[in-house]
This record gives C-alpha cells, structure tokens and sequence, in this order.
C-alpha cells in the first residue's frame, strides 16, 4: 500500500459545524416559496450539491432554471449568516491542520458545496493558508458519489489519489473517496457508524486521531 502524503478534506460535517444553518436555511427557503421540507435534518448533511437535493430529495415541483435559482437564494442566506456571525469548526480540526501545516503535510478542501460557500467558510476560519487548493461542486460535472471532486483535489496537489487521505463525513463521500483510489477516514459528526462502514477508519472526529505526522505513517484504523 503506498504511503499517505496528502490530505483532502470534505468541508461540512468535516471543517465547519454547519448542519443546523444548513437546516435553518433549507427551512427558511422551504417557508417563502411554500414547499415542504420533509427531514430537514438529513438534508442539511446528506453531502449532495444543492441543485440535486431540490430536485431528487425534496423533489420541489420546479424547472431546472427555478431550481438553481432557489439554490442559490438558500446559500447565499447561509453564506449571509456566516459573514455576519461566524462558523464554528469541528472538534478537533483547528489544531489537526495546525500541526498538519507545521509538518509540510499537503492539505485541500474537497466540496460538494458552492464555490462561494467553501470561499466563506475557509475565510471565516482563516485557513487560506492551510488549504493550497480548494475544489467546489461548481469545478466539476459530477458531485459525489462520483470521484471527480477528489481527483481534481488530487491534481490540484500534485499528489497520485492513491497517497491521499480523506476526511468525510457522508456515505456519499466516503463511496466517492473509493472511486478515486483514495483512502478514508470518516467523522461520526453527521453520521451513524453503521452508516460510515465502508471507510477504512471511522473516528467520533478529530480528537479521535493521533496527530498528522503519525497518520501518514502507515496502517492506522479505528471503529
């Protein structure tokens, strides 16, 4: 197995705590259009772009047009929320890619959200420094389940997808990683564990880890 030398983060569920704005903001966008907003919950962290969560989750009776305008009123009233009072991060990953930086590990965002929304959140967070490249939903044709979001990270990096390390929290995500060749950890932060079984490790989230410098080392596994 070839050793890790990257490290590519989901970014909801993985970096920022951001289900319950999520959820408001779905619920506040379901109000003034009067459509439902059936299990709010699971929508806020189901790891899918926003056009595809209109169209095949809540299954809104919309044209594909009105459907991405909806999406974007819904993220540009959460990205308006973090600007005006912050995001919080998950346990443990501010001082993880603290010491992943300090020990010249490679680190990238992989997204299904909107560009502007990981923009905002790595700003927020005031990781601009950390994260030498940062892919979106919007830089590739598929979101997740589909690789292309991580091996576009992986191309960002310079670094083969089979010597990176992901960090998610989705079952999306975690089957996306596999397509790409990549291995996985995942955060119970959004999800059960019994959800997550396929990844390679499943942690309650970072605090759960050994430092950056140890992980890349070798076989490591936790459940």
């Amino acid at each position: 197995m070839p050793p890790i030398r990257a490290f590519i983060f989901d970014l909801d569920g993985v970096v920022v705590d951001s289900n319950e704005m999520h959820v408001q903001s779905w619920q506040e966008v379901a109000r003034r259009h009067g459509f439902p907003c059936d299990d709010p919950d699971y929508i806020g962290k189901c790891g899918l772009r926003t056009l595809a969560v209109i169209q095949d989750l809540l299954r809104w009776p919309v044209s594909s047009a009105e459907a991405e305008r909806i999406g974007w009123e819904k993220e540009e009233l959460y990205r308006q929320w973090i600007r005006e009072g912050g995001i919080r991060p998950i346990r443990g990953v501010m001082e993880f890619l603290t010491a992943a930086y300090a020990a010249g590990i490679p680190c990238a965002i992989g997204s299904s959200a909107p560009r502007e929304n990981v923009n905002v959140c790595v700003s927020a967070l005031r990781l601009e420094q950390i994260f030498s490249v940062t892919v979106s939903g919007a830089d590739v044709q598929r979101g997740k389940p589909a690789p292309d979001i991580f091996l576009k990270a992986a191309a960002g990096l310079n670094i083969p997808p089979e010597q990176c390390l992901v960090f998610e929290d989705a079952p999306a995500g975690v089957e996306a990683a596999h397509a790409a060749s990549m291995r996985v950890v995942a955060l119970r932060t959004s999800h059960a564990a019994n959800e997550l079984a396929a990844a390679d490790a499943v942690v309650a989230d970072f605090t759960g880890l050994p430092p950056p410098e140890e992980l890349i080392l070798g076989a490591w596994s936790r459940r």
